[in-house]
């Protein structure tokens, strides 16, 4: 566990396994520990990668100031990017989930030279119509996505929950989602990088996630069978063809 201050705000993170780094970025409500250590991730990932996973201000254990002003895509750009200096780290792929793949977009586009290529899940190129706060959603029966047991369940919603502050949560929505576009359409052509794009089939981003795909100049797009929202992130599937895309063993379009 460590902590950063080279954005303005504290900012904590954790590094985890070895080999070429990789940068996390969770989703809204989320942070690095929910996002992606109890989905699957770094289990995964970990034995060829040095993993790199911010909590964005507002998130996790880091700051959570109370003014929507110092919440937007753009500063948690700098959040992530503060990280990665902290570290030593010049460049490296970036995965984004949700949220987070509204910030790996930005920092594809607009901090190409320390991108060389990125994942982005459960996001796409528009808002979909009538979305609500919190893109819930029901799985199949068929996902394969693991079934949590009731006992670990509930020690994950009760860590998920410890984590949050509803008030400083509150101005990030305000502050990220109220202009209702997750990507500047002019910043869509700057990103020339290998990029995956995923979603759940059950997802309320699906669609606009295929269209964010068939927008990019370098893109694959891959569908996760029968997962919603919340559960496609833990999709072995997903998880295994994004590790294969950040080795380089997939092409992109």
């Amino acid at each position: 566990m460590a902590e950063t201050r080279r954005s303005g705000l504290r900012i904590h993170y954790r590094v985890e396994g070895r080999g070429d780094p990789v940068v996390l970025v969770h989703g809204y409500t989320a942070s690095g520990w929910s996002n992606w250590v109890a989905s699957g991730w770094v289990e995964r990932l970990a034995d060829r990668h040095t993993l790199v996973i911010p909590d964005l201000r507002g998130h996790g254990r880091s700051e959570k100031p109370r003014e929507v002003s110092v919440y937007s895509t753009a500063a948690f750009a700098a959040d992530v990017l503060a990280v990665m200096d902290e570290e030593g780290i010049a460049a490296a792929p970036v995965v984004g989930y949700s949220m987070g793949g509204m910030v790996a977009l930005e920092l594809l586009g607009r901090h190409g030279d320390r991108f060389p290529r990125g994942v982005v899940g459960g996001m796409g190129s528009y808002f979909p119509p009538g979305r609500a706060r919190f893109a819930l959603g029901r799985s199949h029966p068929r996902s394969l996505a693991p079934r949590r047991r009731p006992l670990d369940a509930l020690a994950y919603f009760a860590r998920y929950w410890s984590e949050m502050d509803l008030v400083a949560l509150n101005r990030v929505f305000r502050g990220v989602f109220a202009d209702g576009v997750p990507v500047e359409a002019e910043l869509l052509p700057a990103i020339r990088q290998p990029v995956l794009v995923a979603a759940g089939t059950r997802d309320i981003f699906f669609e606009p996630a295929v269209a964010l795909a068939r927008s990019l100049p370098n893109a694959r797009f891959l569908p996760v069978p029968h997962d919603a929202h919340t559960n496609a992130v833990r999709n072995p599937r997903f998880i295994d063809a994004a590790a294969a895309f950040l080795r380089g063993e997939v092409a992109a379009r």
